[in-house]
């Protein structure tokens, strides 16, 4: 495994290159990240190695850990060994992934996760790991955000964990029906589309589980009663209520109304002009407002996040998934 070093951190392994393939734990002195789309083991950016020194050895062994903290360029993980913490860092790793960028998808067939069993295993996995994280009250924060979940298995050890921290934890939520308004319809309207296409979400631009993951944001430019407009669609997750808007050109429309299909959708007039704008710059961009503001797509983001979508799936009902991975779409 490589070390590099520079005036202000030790770099082990290598460090994944995009945000949303990177399950992060935040320890004592360091950070410590999993790619999700990767087989290798923990790469670290260590800022303060005295406090690192604590419980590196943990996640690397002692001697690996010796050869980073000294002068090495290179060290040596041993495959066989008590790596206990070290999985229960990469539980916690992945949990914070799964909040951030579980890609939620009718289309490719992702389920959604639950946000209670969620937080309950968190809660648990971070008690395992608490003596190295930067949070010294890492456990308590995380049973204070998280409640009964109605899992029997869960709450049994989520309870005792409780009162071993003297935290009252939250009942379990009472699922109720939620009740969506539709956008008024019901006029026959003799809309005429000029230009039409598709694009890509940035995962950047929304928060995790507001839009379909895998399906495309559709815009339209239509001729209707002597005025152009541009209308946009995108697919969402049941539920979700963030704010959303859509950029096409320099033209911004809030997604303010929900179709008889459930979809995002929104219109704003549009100067003629925009028929002008060469395909290239055709692009659409969904994002939230209170979130992000919305940024060019770079090259590979289409194929990374496909690739990610597919191991979000693979994990449903995988052995090795976390709980709340293996139960999504179940409750």
């Amino acid at each position: 495994m490589r070390v590099q070093r520079t005036e202000t951190e030790i770099l082990v392994g290598d460090w994944p290159p995009h945000p949303e393939q990177t399950a992060l734990v935040a320890a004592r002195g360091a950070l410590i990240a999993w790619d999700v789309l990767a087989s290798a083991g923990p790469a670290a950016r260590i800022d303060d190695p005295d406090r690192a020194a604590d419980w590196l050895w943990e996640i690397y062994g002692v001697e690996a850990a010796a050869a980073i903290l000294g002068d090495a360029t290179e060290a040596t993980v041993p495959e066989d060994g008590d790596w206990q913490t070290r999985d229960a860092c990469r539980v916690v790793a992945q949990l914070a992934w799964v909040q951030a960028w579980w890609p939620v998808s009718a289309t490719a067939d992702v389920p959604a996760t639950s946000s209670e069993l969620l937080l309950a295993e968190r809660a648990i996995a971070t008690s395992a790991v608490e003596h190295l994280l930067d949070d010294d009250q890492a456990t308590e924060r995380a049973l204070v955000a998280a409640s009964l979940t109605g899992d029997s298995a869960m709450d049994e050890r989520l309870v005792a964990l409780a009162e071993d921290y003297g935290v009252e934890l939250r009942a379990a939520a009472v699922p109720t029906r939620a009740e969506f308004a539709l956008a008024a319809g019901g006029q026959e309207r003799s809309d005429v589309t000029v230009l039409s296409g598709r694009s890509a979400v940035d995962w950047a631009l929304v928060p995790a589980g507001v839009v379909d993951a895998a399906a495309d944001a559709e815009w339209a430019v239509v001729r209707a009663g002597g005025t152009t407009y541009l209308d946009v669609a995108v697919a969402q997750v049941p539920g979700a209520r963030q704010r959303l808007a859509a950029r096409f050109g320099q033209v911004d429309v809030d997604l303010d109304r929900t179709d008889d299909f459930g979809r995002r959708t929104g219109r704003t007039p549009v100067p003629a002009t925009v028929l002008l704008l060469p395909p290239a710059q055709r692009v659409l961009m969904v994002y939230a407002p209170d979130f992000a503001q919305p940024t060019e797509p770079t090259a590979g983001d289409q194929v990374r996040r496909a690739a990610i979508v597919t191991y979000a799936r693979s994990r449903v009902n995988s052995p090795s998934a976390t709980y709340t991975e293996r139960m999504a779409g179940r409750r």
